[in-house]
């Protein structure tokens, strides 16, 4: 009975196979909690100028090396999707209103106009995205102040 019972603890002492182990676990996700007015989703949220009115909506958020937001994409103009167009400015040039939930761009209807319209590049060979900056209002224009 000797013997038996050390080759019972002699395999226990042994590994298991691979395929037997259970797979190291992970810890599980943690979770934190946003309480209302520490954040607000902005997708699809209209986008006010200067004077208060709509100009339209946010439709993307570009995001930089530093994980920061650079740019925004906005649909401007057209009536249910027909002859809108997309524009992308420059993260800085928005005004966030948390407590009224308003979303502003500091830029005028004209200057909106000539922004070129935002292509999504496809490949890195794609030229690189035109993004609008609102004119410094400390510089004097050509036309006046």
């Amino acid at each position: 009975m000797a013997t038996g019972f050390w080759i019972a603890l002699a395999f226990a002492a042994l590994p298991l196979p691979a395929a037997a182990q259970s797979p190291p676990s992970t810890p599980a996700a943690g979770r934190t909690f946003l309480y209302q007015g520490e954040a607000t989703s902005i997708l699809g949220r209209q986008v006010l100028g200067p004077h208060g009115g709509v100009v339209g909506r946010i439709v993307d958020v570009l995001v930089g090396d530093g994980n920061l937001p650079r740019a925004a994409v906005i649909d401007f103009g057209g009536f249910l999707g027909v002859g809108n167009r997309r524009v992308a400015v420059t993260w800085s040039s928005l005004s966030f209103s948390p407590g009224t939930r308003t979303i502003t761009l500091d830029m005028t209807a004209d200057q909106i106009r000539a922004i070129p319209q935002f292509r999504q590049p496809d490949k890195p060979a794609d030229p690189p995205v035109s993004v609008a900056i609102p004119p410094d209002p400390k510089v004097p224009r050509p036309d006046g102040p």
